[in-house]
């Protein structure tokens, strides 16, 4: 029997296949045990899968931004040099011609240029040029983090400083609807919108936005109170 909420499970899964090679190993076993269970549990909702994916994503937050900020400088001019590298001079050409203005390869793949400038032979060299050189550039970062294992771990510590430090704002929020039970309700829903940031299928959360919202909520009981 098909699970109810497969559709999330499967996006579960997916996401766990995307997490950045130096994750701790123990976080990738508890996704998939966690996916497990709740793929074996018919009754599980949509807010436990939901939950589980916070769950994850805040685990691996740190080594994400890390991994992400040790790799990424150079990624692009990388990443283009390895297609270029696996396609054909033709089409070769006309890549280079977008490419050569500033336009990032993911941009131009997602634009409607992609389709009216190139026939499908030409985007399927394109996009599994793509997929090979994203492979390799994985490898590659891998071995990077590895070399540069000190660098590494100091930026995990220091994102994994700014999660708590987010988490922290969002748990003030969450506080503050304690403080009227009138608007504690709402107040707690904005917490748990902000909190789903941390699913491994989101964005971060937003400092910016959770700033907006205490500030907000601060001026609500305070108005209030008067």
């Amino acid at each position: 029997m098909t699970h109810p909420h497969q559709s999330y499970l499967d996006e579960f899964k997916i996401s766990m296949d995307k997490l950045v090679p130096l994750t701790p190993p123990e976080i990738a076993e508890e996704a998939l045990k966690i996916h497990k269970e709740l793929s074996e549990d018919i009754n599980a909702t949509e807010q436990q899968i939901h939950q589980a994916l916070s769950l994850i994503g805040r685990k691996e937050f740190p080594y994400r931004k890390a991994y992400n900020e040790l790799c990424a400088g150079d990624e692009e001019q990388r990443l283009q040099q390895l297609v270029m590298e696996r396609i054909d001079e033709d089409v070769k050409k006309k890549l280079q011609d977008v490419t050569r203005h500033g336009v990032m390869l993911d941009d131009y793949v997602a634009s409607s240029m992609f389709e009216d400038q190139l026939n499908p032979q030409e985007r399927l060299q394109i996009e599994q040029a793509i997929l090979l050189a994203e492979e390799t550039l994985d490898h590659q970062c891998d071995e990077r983090a590895h070399k540069r294992q000190a660098q590494y771990e100091e930026l995990v510590d220091r994102w994994t400083k700014e999660a708590t430090r987010l988490q922290s704002l969002i748990n003030n929020l969450r506080a503050m609807g304690d403080e009227d039970p009138k608007w504690k309700g709402e107040v707690n829903s904005v917490c748990d919108r902000l909190e789903e940031g941390w699913s491994i299928v989101e964005r971060d959360p937003s400092e910016e936005e959770v700033k907006k919202e205490l500030e907000y909520w601060n001026t609500v009981l305070h108005e209030t109170e008067e």
